[in-house]
């Protein structure tokens, strides 16, 4: 738990006890509510920390996911591309040697004016 959510749960349970000590009721009364606020209290603290712990499981989750799945996509998508270069270039090169070839048979034009 980080110092601002202690410092929260801190001044909450001051401020209940507070004002449980200090409300005009019977002994009895006041502790039975004193009890009840100690128990809202726990609970609120565990569904905190189920919720922190369904938080932490689902980022890991999630991570896991970009491990297994995102990782292998991306280095299988980098060789694709690396392996259509690989088969592009020479297809390349022999269209530019016929686009030359063609242009050198050519007649030449006279430039006009």
């Amino acid at each position: 738990m980080g110092k601002f959510s202690k410092g929260i749960l801190f001044g909450a349970v001051v401020g209940a006890a507070s004002g449980l000590l200090f409300a005009p009721r019977s002994g009895k009364a006041t502790r039975q509510k004193f009890v009840d606020e100690l128990d809202d209290w726990s609970d609120l603290k565990e569904d905190f920390t189920d919720k922190l712990d369904q938080f932490k499981e689902s980022a890991a989750a999630l991570q896991e996911a970009a491990e297994i799945y995102i990782d292998p996509f991306i280095e299988g998508l980098t060789q694709d591309v690396e392996n259509f270069k690989f088969q592009a270039e020479p297809r390349l090169e022999q269209i530019q040697e016929q686009v030359e070839k063609i242009q050198s048979e050519l007649p030449e034009m006279p430039e006009t004016d």
